[in-house]
């Protein structure tokens, strides 16, 4: 298997984690610290500390330190135009042939 197969394979499983994803769309708009993001999500802090460390090792996610605090954001926000493309294209394929028909008002 090739190095960007795996890579990629790494990168979907990233994403398949609701934690993940979630922590990004609590980025999508503004830095958070971890503690705000926890409060968030009502996770342990030992569980989004382990998700952020996940997001920032694969650079979906960076920090600047502010009074020694890390402050999260998004690296780059074309992640959220790849996972809109997945959503469109896993309800492209849940759809029955008649409601791609009524979709497209035919």
């Amino acid at each position: 298997m090739s190095e960007l197969k795996k890579e990629t394979i790494e990168f979907l499983k990233l994403l398949a984690d609701q934690s993940r994803l979630d922590i990004l769309d609590l980025l999508y708009h503004e830095k958070k610290t971890s503690s705000e993001i926890q409060s968030a999500l009502k996770k342990s802090q030992s569980t989004i500390s382990q998700h952020l460390k996940v997001l920032t090792n694969k650079n979906l996610i960076i920090f600047d330190r502010i009074d020694n605090i890390k402050h999260y954001r998004i690296r780059n926000k074309d992640v959220f135009k790849l996972l809109a493309d997945i959503r469109s294209f896993v309800a492209g394929i849940n759809m029955s042939n008649e409601d791609i028909l009524d979709t497209l008002g035919i």
